[in-house]
């Protein structure tokens, strides 16, 4: 094993969530793997080099073939089981659609993109379990302060 390979265990991975709010509805991406189906806010891994609002946008382009422009932080939490076997930090910005025509990404995990109602999130097999601080987050329109949410593991 490499020595990037030993740092790349040892290291929280950063990724990027996006928060897409459409008429009182919110973009989500369905994603199938290791037999589980669930919806998930588009986003993704941050690419070294690459700033969090650029991966924000590149991965929002990847899965939904639309072009937004980041606008307010709003969370960051960590996935961290109990075992520790992985490591997590999310970061979520909402986000405004400035162009493109929503359509499901090329990956393999991807299975189908659509709007829901915001209030509809807890209906949802929704990941990670932040359904409601999105709900309440949205009724007060994104106020500009961010919330650390904690470990958000199962």
């Amino acid at each position: 094993m490499s020595q990037s390979e030993r740092q790349s265990e040892t290291r929280p991975r950063i990724r990027v969530s996006v928060i897409i709010i459409n008429g009182g509805t919110i973009l989500l991406v369905r994603h199938e793997k290791y037999g589980r189906t669930y919806w998930v806010l588009p986003g993704g891994g941050v690419d070294f080099g690459e700033s969090l609002a650029d991966a924000a946008v590149r991965e929002v382009k990847e899965e939904t073939n639309l072009d937004v422009v980041v606008d307010k932080l709003v969370f960051v939490d960590d996935i961290l089981p109990e075992n520790r076997h992985r490591h997590v930090v999310d970061v979520y910005f909402t986000a405004k659609v400035i162009g493109g025509e929503l359509r499901l990404g090329a990956d393999s995990n991807l299975r189908e993109v659509k709007y829901f109602p915001v209030n509809d999130l807890t209906s949802l097999p929704f990941l990670p379990k932040i359904a409601d601080q999105i709900i309440e987050e949205y009724a007060k329109a994104f106020p500009d302060s961010a919330h650390y949410l904690g470990n958000q593991w199962g």
